[in-house]
C-alpha cells in the first residue's frame, strides 16, 4: 500500500517541529541556543530531501531510543508526586500523548525506511549546487 507523499514523511516532519520547539523554548526561556535540537532538526530537513536509507534507520532507532527514555523521565518525574493535582494531570497527559506519538512516531520512520525497496544514494550527505 503507498502512502500518500505528506503522510509519509509524517514522522520527520514530526521530529522536525519537535526539534524547533525545543530550540524555541530553551532560546525564549533562558536565551541558550540549543544546537543539538538545531542539529537534529538540521539533519532530519536532509533526511527528508534526501531520503537516505541507512540513515532513516539510524535516525528511527535513536529518536525511538530517545522517546523511551523521556517516557521513563516522565514516570520518574510523576512518581515524586504525591497526591494528584492539576499539575500531576497536566504532565501525565501532555507529556503521555506527546512521548506516546513521538514512539509511534519513531517506530513509522523505522518501518518506513525498514521496508522502502528503492535504493537511494547512500553517499550523499550535503546538498550541492
Amino acid at each position: 500500500m503507498k502512502l500518500p507523499l505528506k503522510l509519509k514523511h509524517l514522522p520527520e516532519i514530526f521530529f522536525i517541529g519537535l526539534g524547533v520547539a525545543w530550540s524555541l523554548e530553551n532560546f525564549i526561556s533562558n536565551n541558550y541556543i540549543n544546537y543539538i535540537a538545531l542539529l537534529s532538526v538540521w539533519l532530519l530537513l536532509l533526511q527528508l530531501i534526501y531520503k537516505n536509507r541507512l540513515a532513516g534507520i539510524i535516525y528511527g532507532n535513536i529518536l525511538g531510543m530517545f522517546s523511551l527514555y523521556m517516557l521513563a523521565a516522565l514516570y520518574s518525574e510523576l512518581r515524586e508526586f504525591e497526591t494528584i493535582t492539576t499539575s500531576f494531570v497536566l504532565l501525565m497527559s501532555i507529556g503521555g500523548i506527546i512521548l506516546g506519538t513521538a514512539i509511534f512516531m519513531a517506530g513509522r520512520m523505522l518501518y518506513n525506511y525498514l521496508t522502502t525497496d528503492k535504493s537511494y544514494e547512500d553517499n550523499v550527505l550535503t546538498i550541492s549546487f
